[in-house]
Formats: structure tokens, C-alpha cells, sequence
């Protein structure tokens, strides 16, 4: 067994997962909490974050599990 290919494999799929079940948790962590389009409110007010963006993140997941999955395909 190609411990490599079964770990590239897991994390694939895990990673994956993540993004598709918190897409706007992964973009506000990477806008470092604010939205580009986030200039006008109150302190520790939030807004939503871009449609287009968090729609991105969830295809970006689905990949990673396809991914992951032709890897742990591989190993069979």
C-alpha cells in the first residue's frame, strides 16, 4: 500500500468537505474577516459575503473530493 497516494486521498476528501460545508467561514478567513465590499456598517456588524465567491469555494471542494477520490480509487 502507497501511503502517500492514501493520505493525499484522505486530506483530499477532507479538505473537500470543508469547503463545501463552510464556504463563507473559509472566505472570511481568507479576506482576514471583512469583505472586500464590507467598508460601511458598525463595529462587529456582518455582511454577507459575495455569492459568486463563496459559490467558487464550494466547486473548489468538489474538485478536492473528486480528487480525493480518484486517489483512493487508485489504491484499490
Amino acid at each position: 500500500m502507497d501511503y502517500r497516494t492514501l493520505a493525499a486521498a484522505v486530506l483530499g476528501v477532507a479538505l473537500g468537505a470543508l469547503l463545501v460545508a463552510y464556504p463563507e467561514g473559509v472566505v472570511r478567513a481568507q479576506m482576514a474577516g471583512r469583505f472586500p465590499t464590507d467598508r460601511r456598517g458598525e463595529y462587529g456588524e456582518d455582511g454577507d459575503g459575495p455569492r459568486w465567491l463563496t459559490t467558487a469555494v464550494r466547486l473548489a471542494g468538489v474538485a478536492c473530493i473528486a480528487a480525493g477520490g480518484y486517489f483512493g480509487w487508485t489504491l484499490l
